[in-house]
């Protein structure tokens, strides 16, 4: 080998070593490549004089040296996450069911603690006019079973602002952005509607079957579209049915019935009778748009063999596939043109949905995203349902075992725990039960909605709502309230909303709400409350107990502070905010200190929220009103901070409703 080609191997070998190591000390492996070169290997433990190998195998075995420490170290660092979360949710994910042609890219980081930071790159992002994108964000796996991401950042490549094209701000879509993992397939699922799959996992081979058109319908151009709004204006019947003032009212979120939805239904699929599957959650005629609108086809003239004792609303609708299945459409309905009363309704594209095989009530009414084709399940009988409840109750009444009978879905979509499960909020023991059926069996899915009624010893009566569901393994669980809504029919005492009892720091701080207040998310140091507000505002508004919180440093969480005047000087020093001056109130008998905040800069889809303190961030038109109080020597925490924050427009009425619960509060030091 010659000198020009020994170097230029040596250096190649030296190039591969360093673009190999992002991560152990660069420094290091200059040394070790310098000391190689110039080191002769002597052996004299077998009595044999010094010789100089061949630099490019010195090289060689200091590249295997340098690849088995930075292995070494890499298991070293690994070990220090529990192997059972990481084996569960780190890694690298792939995501091929963007419905706008991309592939998403996730990797997932998992810290000893449980902690999670996420990376998202998208090729194609229809938010951002088809640039690539970046969503980032951190967060925690909750249950071991998913992965909670409570603000992602979402952000356009290509340095445009992410837009929207109909529903919520895309901010608000992603807030509590959520992973959920399918044990068996080895999969992640998130609250949007994306499958995620380990890299360089098989993903199952779509179906071969032609399911999904983009072709409108009648009209199947933008040209097309132009001139039958014309022939609209001018009256011409064959065009004035796709006017629908209706269908454009803000108002009306209910497509099914439309002219447009039973004509195509009608003249293109040859469907002489459907049922409502699935409509979309981001409808809405403000946009022109209504997005994922599910039908089922019904089989004319046939009785449903499940729901045949059933009354004639329940088993109208006959399956078309076999004795469980039905053909199942999505389709999404628009104004392509002119939006607005006089503009025209065209279908912009469908897609006939897959069999799939559900078997639990909230896969069929919200299947986050999933779009499946709809299958029936039986519905339980009246003696299942009797021995159910009966076990159930009398464990109640017993003290104890009800908790096996309240179902919790396998797949993330968390159902409340029954509240006052074996006693009143003051403490009376229950002596006797009753029950009745309210609705149901509702089909496809069979669930069937009970009331019950608890009696304890001091005489007063606790009413309760459960569903009656069918679980995975097959076998009947409950799940306390209606889907997503508890509030509709909350647990009462003597016909009056219970008050629900939340602890903190084990039982040192104790507080009370009853609906339509509902718990959103709560821990030992934690809790928040949502659920008060007018229609779509309730979803902005927080009541926020946190211990010992951190301030906000820009987005960032920012450490804790020793007491309550630490806390109110760093939040108006925080230069996004503007905040009252903090002024001498009560909170539980405590002296606390109260001040209102808001945010000064103007915040935009994909932006942090500016965080007032840790759990407790600000968006557009927001305003929150802290009570922060030093808590008594003794006590495991320092502060406690109440944040209560609503919409502008919501402000006093949600601050008068959190009264009763700000009043409620109890400190309690060993």
């Amino acid at each position: 080998m010659s000198q020009r080609s020994e170097h230029l191997t040596d250096d190649a070998l030296a190039q591969f070593l360093r673009s190999r190591s992002a991560g152990p000390d660069l420094g290091l492996l200059d040394d070790i490549v310098r000391t190689v070169v110039a080191t002769p290997q002597d052996r004299p433990w077998l009595g044999l004089r010094p010789v100089r190998l061949p630099r490019t195998s010195l090289l060689i075995v200091a590249s295997a040296l340098l690849l088995a420490t930075m292995g070494a170290i890499a298991v070293g660092t690994r070990f220090l996450v529990p192997d059972p979360l990481w084996s569960a949710f780190g890694g690298t994910w792939i995501s091929t069911s963007d419905a706008d042609g991309g592939t998403q890219t996730m990797s997932v980081e998992v810290s000893a603690d449980g902690a999670v930071d996420v990376t998202v790159h998208d090729t194609i992002a229809t938010v951002c006019s088809g640039a690539s994108s970046t969503m980032t964000g951190s967060g925690a796996i909750e249950g071991g079973t998913r992965i909670v991401i409570p603000q992602p950042v979402y952000t356009c490549d290509d340095g445009s602002e992410p837009a929207t094209s109909s529903g919520p701000p895309l901010e608000a879509q992603l807030r509590n952005w959520t992973l959920t993992r399918d044990s068996q397939a080895g999969t992640l699922t998130d609250n949007i509607g994306g499958t995620w799959h380990r890299e360089g996992a098989a993903v199952p081979e779509p179906s071969s079957e032609p399911a999904i058109s983009d072709r409108m319908w009648p009209q199947t151009s933008r040209e097309d579209v132009r001139a039958a709004q014309e022939l609209a204006d001018a009256g011409d019947p064959n065009y004035t049915w796709q006017v629908d003032p209706d269908l454009a009212s803000e108002e009306n979120l209910y497509p099914w019935d439309s002219e447009i939805v039973e004509r195509f239904l009608r003249e293109e699929l040859g469907w002489e009778d459907w049922a409502i599957g699935r409509d979309g959650v981001f409808a809405g005629a403000p946009g022109g748009t209504y997005d994922e609108v599910v039908l089922i086809r019904c089989a004319p003239g046939q009785t449903n063999p499940l729901y045949s004792e059933m009354p004639p609303d329940v088993h109208g609708c006959a399956p078309t596939i076999d004795d469980f299945r039905y053909e199942t459409v999505m389709l999404s309905v628009k104004q392509p043109g002119r939006l607005g009363p006089s503009g025209i309704w065209v279908v912009a594209g469908w897609e006939m949905l897959q069999p799939v095989d559900l078997g639990s009530f909230y896969e069929h009414l919200y299947p986050h995203w999933e779009l499946r084709q709809v299958e029936q399940v039986a519905p339980p009988s009246d003696a299942e349902v009797t021995a159910l409840l009966e076990a159930f109750l009398g464990a109640r009444v017993d003290g104890a075992g009800a908790e096996q009978y309240v179902h919790r879905h396998l797949e993330g979509w968390d159902d409340e725990e029954a509240p006052i499960l074996y006693s009143t909020t003051g403490g009376s023991p229950y002596v006797r039960y009753e029950f009745d059926r309210l609705q149901g069996p509702v089909w496809p899915s069979g669930w069937i909605e009970v009331r019950i009624r608890l009696f304890a010893e001091d005489g007063t009566e606790v009413e309760q709502s459960f569903i009656v569901v069918r679980q995975e393994d097959g076998r009947l669980g409950l799940m306390y309230g209606l889907p997503f809504d508890s509030n509709l029919f909350p647990t009462t005492e003597n016909g009056e909303p219970a008050r629900l009892p939340y602890r903190l720091l084990d039982g040192e701080v104790t507080f009370a709400a009853a609906a339509p207040w509902n718990d959103t998310s709560e821990d030992r140091t934690s809790v928040t409350l949502g659920g008060v507000g007018h229609g779509s505002a309730s979803q902005f508004t927080m009541f926020t107990v946190v211990v010992d919180p951190g301030t906000g440093t820009g987005c960032e969480v920012g450490p804790a502070v020793a007491d309550a005047e630490a806390l109110v000087s760093s939040i108006r020093s925080n230069p996004d905010l503007e905040a009252t001056d903090a002024s001498s109130v009560s909170v539980g008998g405590m002296d606390a200190l109260q001040m209102d905040v808001v945010g000064l800069r103007q915040v935009h889809v994909g932006d942090c929220l500016p965080i007032v303190l840790e759990h407790v961030g600000l968006g557009q038109d927001n305003r929150v009103r802290l009570y922060l109080v030093d808590l008594p020597d003794g006590m495991s925490a320092r502060v406690l901070a109440i944040a209560i924050s609503a919409l502008d427009s919501e402000f006093d009425y949600v601050v008068e409703a959190a009264t009763p619960v700000l009043d409620s509060f109890e400190f309690h030091a060993p």
